[in-house]
């Protein structure tokens, strides 16, 4: 007998579309890339366990990025980078809801489970 084929949903990158209102970020970040609940995020520390309280939901230019579903690498400003790699990256961060920014992202953020993102790119 025959195992059913079990199909996983593509991975979730939240996106939005920065307009000359929006101004300018200038923190800098530096985390690992890493999935929760099949949403593209960004922790502190690659050896501590996932958490919400230590990651962030990684949300990204739209026009910043692209992502290859075949090799699952993002690539990001010419480097490419898979899950678990060091990134370091400018932009802020916000907590969910605010309705400055929350509604501009492009992801269900009650999938992800995070309530809190990092906007960059």
């Amino acid at each position: 007998m025959s195992q059913p084929l079990v199909v996983e949903p593509p991975l979730q990158i939240a996106t939005w579309s920065p307009t000359k209102y929006n101004g300018r970020f200038t923190a800098m970040v530096s985390g690992y890339l890493t999935v929760v609940n099949n949403c593209l995020a960004l922790t502190r520390d690659s050896k501590e366990l996932t958490t919400k309280d230590n990651t962030y939901l990684l949300v990204l230019a739209d026009d910043s990025f692209s992502w290859d579903v075949d090799k699952e690498i993002l690539l990001f400003e010419g480097k490419p980078y898979k899950i678990g790699d060091e990134l370091y990256l400018g932009g802020g961060a916000f907590t969910y809801p605010n309705a400055n920014i929350t509604d501009q992202v492009e992801v269900s953020w009650i999938e992800c489970g995070l309530d809190k993102g990092w906007l960059g790119g």
